[in-house]
């Protein structure tokens, strides 16, 4: 490891708010990385990291260079929008995306984007079949326009002819022939992947209201913007391990082994927490005792042991009031200085994806000591 001596100068002079998602610092509704994030990331160590597919993540380095620099991410997020938000939708050539994956909540938004993006690899400007069936929506269209902004401002075509207008099924489990347009094709399949994940998931304003306001009613300071720097930690266990998806399950000290001594390096001592599994908290009231009390804990009160099983037992609009908690979450997790997690689970690579396709590099701490995409 070395320390990251890198300056995000270049970065600052080269962003211009040239398109209507990005004012300069946010990109639709989530914080990029800034200036207090670039002076916390020159503290700590930095290092290469290699994730499966051997494709690597220079975390030392935090110029226009970098394939994830903030300046890429604005070219892709804009390329997207102008790519489905055409001028004039008559005669382009559009895919429909239809027939959701019945599985958890991240599990099924990847295989969206896989979806997405093999609309794109054709040239197509992807659009979702309404009514859909994601398990998911809660409005009468049941797709992800439900919680986010719309993919495109085309209409549904009304005839799938196998040329001009083709289904594609959203459900087929990991990208494995994966193409990236001729526009990227200097870019990694790591890049890509989160670039259209961020696309796709970007907060409408009644998703974004309902985020803001949960975190006003249970953090003091009621704005997440006052108490950086923070540290996210999401502890999955439950039926990841049981399902044998996660090869065991980790006690929290387990993680706080791993980035304790960079945040008191840091002077970092306020940590969000979140979990499935109510004795996570437990686990923190002991590991603060033994540290004297020097962190600080936000977490937000909400059930616990939701898993996929439970949802499928829920109603619609059940459902749809567990998906605004997950996204509170996330919207936390992704304005985090730190993250930890365990990346064979969907939600926490979801998270690694956001804080990625935000300029924020510091090395995701994990104990798996596996960095899957």
């Amino acid at each position: 490891m070395k320390l990251n001596q890198s300056s995000s100068k270049s970065d600052k002079q080269m962003q211009q708010p040239f398109f209507n998602g990005y004012n300069s610092t946010h990109l639709w509704s989530m914080r990029l990385a800034d200036e207090n994030y670039f002076r916390l990331a020159r503290i700590l160590p930095c290092r290469i990291i290699e994730y499966s597919g051997k494709e690597k993540i220079d975390s030392c380095d935090y110029s226009s260079k970098n394939e994830f620099s903030i300046q890429n991410t604005l070219l892709a997020q804009k390329w997207f929008y102008e790519h489905q938000h055409p001028i004039n939708c008559t005669n382009k050539r559009f895919a429909i995306i239809q027939n959701y994956a019945w599985s958890g909540f991240g599990s099924t938004v990847h295989q969206i984007a896989w979806a997405f993006g093999a609309a794109i690899a054709d040239n197509r400007i992807a659009v979702y079949q309404i009514p859909g069936n994601w398990l998911y929506g809660d409005c009468n269209s049941t797709t992800p326009d439900c919680f986010f902004l719309p993919i495109t401002n085309c209409s549904i075509p009304s005839k799938v002819d196998g040329n001009q207008t083709i289904a594609i099924n959203a459900k087929f489990g990991h990208w494995s022939k994966s193409i990236i347009p001729s526009t990227f094709q200097n870019r990694t399949f790591n890049w890509y992947r989160v670039q259209i994940l961020f696309y796709l998931i970007r907060y409408k304003p009644e998703t974004l209201a309902h985020v803001l306001n949960a975190i006003s009613k249970q953090f003091q300071p009621s704005s997440i913007d006052l108490h950086h720097p923070y540290i996210a930690v999401y502890v999955r266990r439950s039926d990841k391990v049981k399902n044998k998806e996660m090869s065991r399950a980790y006690t929290l000290k387990q993680y706080f082994d791993l980035f304790d001594g960079h945040a008191q390096q840091a002077n970092i001592s306020t940590i969000y927490i979140n979990s499935e599994d109510e004795k996570v908290f437990n686990e923190f009231v002991e590991i603060n005792k033994e540290k004297q009390g020097y962190y600080k804990l936000l977490y937000l009160t909400l059930p616990r042991n939701v898993v996929f099983e439970s949802l499928t037992r829920m109603t619609r609009q059940q459902r749809g009031k567990i998906v605004l908690e997950f996204l509170t979450d996330l919207f936390i997790e992704a304005n985090a200085d730190l993250h930890v997690g365990t990346l064979t689970s969907n939600w926490c690579r979801l998270v690694d994806e956001m804080r990625l396709t935000l300029g924020k590099l510091i090395p995701f701490y994990t104990p798996e000591k596996i960095y899957r995409v």
